[in-house]
């Protein structure tokens, strides 16, 4: 994936002015051979592209697509506009950037005559993007959004890095008359900040990443090794669990059971006697209500039979 940031940087380097060829990791000036091997980077490993494993110390003439110094393409391969394909599918920017690429073809002698009207220029775009009438773009992936994409901070710092060496390239005295550099630096600026802020959001963590994202060779090592230490960690736990377990297996725990059940023999004991110490008390104030019962009755029969005899 890092080999890929730096191959878009083929669409800018190589083109301007006419496609000179260089190294894509280091800017170097190579050779076709060496250029060739980025155009099919899936065939080559990223150790077999190093400029010094291919290259090395050799003397090197700069060297030019031969479609361009051939005349395969005519008035060379300099660029005659830069168009942004991200303002293209905007809902604001979209028909400025349409109306681009109609000027380019009207004001070229060989399809100009071809092109229709400005007036309908706005409403190609917006049948070709707005109602979905022309090629599928990003905006067309089921389930999925652009900002569902993450990438790790190196990624995100070799983008910036790349996208820092087209800024400074093409804001030079060398380029600053030309539009179509002033276009591109203009468009880098502009994605630069987006990538600033989205390795801000790595960095501080609100922008959370997964397995499933870009995550460069040193993002996917750190992770391999915090994921051992865990579970190193969690085997320390474990370790320590099972000899917990084992050494309270082992313990001899029944001198304990049997003081613990002697306690318990004692207190029912105690609350056997206090229940027969109540049960004895109760009995007696009981007697002793009906004594006073039966001795308060006789002392009312005597009383009776006294005031009888008188």
């Amino acid at each position: 994936m890092s080999l890929l940031v730096h191959l878009d940087d083929i669409n800018f380097t190589h083109r301007f002015p006419y496609r000179l060829m260089r190294d894509i990791m280091t800017h170097k000036i190579t050779t076709p051979e060496h250029f060739d091997m980025f155009l099919d980077p899936f065939r080559y490993t990223r150790e077999e592209m190093e400029y010094d494993t291919v290259v090395g110390n050799a003397t090197v003439t700069p060297s030019y697509d031969p479609h361009c110094t051939n005349g395969d393409v005519s008035g060379g391969c300099e660029p005659v506009a830069v168009i942004s394909a991200e303002k293209l599918r905007d809902y604001t920017d979209g028909p400025p950037e349409t109306a681009k690429i109609a000027n380019v073809l009207l004001n070229d002698n060989r399809t100009g005559q071809y092109v229709i009207a400005p007036e309908a220029w706005d409403c190609v775009w917006q049948e070709l993007i707005q109602n979905g009438k022309g090629l599928k773009t990003v905006n067309d992936r089921p389930g999925f959004v652009e900002e569902d994409y993450n990438f790790s901070a190196e990624m995100l710092e070799e983008m910036i890095s790349e996208l820092d060496y087209l800024i400074n390239k093409y804001s030079g005295p060398e380029w600053s008359t030309k539009e179509t550099a002033n276009r591109v630096v203009s468009l880098v600026t502009e994605h630069r900040a987006l990538i600033q802020t989205e390795l801000d959001e790595v960095n501080s963590g609100v922008r959370k990443l997964t397995e499933k994202d870009f995550l460069g060779p040193k993002e996917r090592r750190l992770r391999k090794a915090q994921a051992q230490d865990s579970e190193a960690a969690f085997a320390d736990v474990i370790g320590s669990a099972v000899e917990e377990e084992q050494q309270y297996s082992e313990k001899d725990y029944s001198k304990y059971f049997l003081e613990l059940d002697d306690k318990a023999w004692e207190l029912r004991q105690r609350d056997m006697k206090r229940t027969a110490y109540e049960s004895a008390r109760e009995e007696r104030i009981k007697q002793r209500a009906v004594r006073q019962v039966r001795k308060a009755m006789r002392e009312s029969n005597a009383m009776s039979s006294y005031d009888d005899e008188r």
